[in-house]
């Protein structure tokens, strides 16, 4: 009878090692669909957002530049209000614009 009652816990505890393994695996695969089905669905939403603000937003754009015989550079900055005229320092150091 000792025999019998070791063979049922044995088979008792295989059975419950058997139920948590499938369990994890049902686990795993519902939250590898479920991260697949969002990873399809928030990845392309999310670039198509990121190319909205990066399309909408204007640019700082510094120029650097000489013409003939007169060599001057254009300093525009990012804290100048939008529409404001540039900073031109010419080769003698001299400056106008909005300096």
């Amino acid at each position: 009878m000792r025999e019998f009652q070791d063979e049922l816990n044995d088979f008792r505890l295989q059975a419950s090692i058997r139920e948590l393994r499938t369990g994890l695996l049902r686990a795993t695969l519902l939250f590898g669909a479920i991260t697949l089905g969002l990873a399809l669905v928030v990845v392309p939403a999310a670039r198509k957002s990121v190319d909205y603000v990066a399309s909408s937003q204007q640019l700082d754009t510094m120029t650097t530049g000489s013409i003939g015989a007169s060599r001057y550079t254009v300093h525009r900055s990012v804290l100048q209000a939008p529409g404001a005229g540039p900073c031109i320092v010419h080769a003698g150091g001299r400056r106008s614009g909005a300096c």
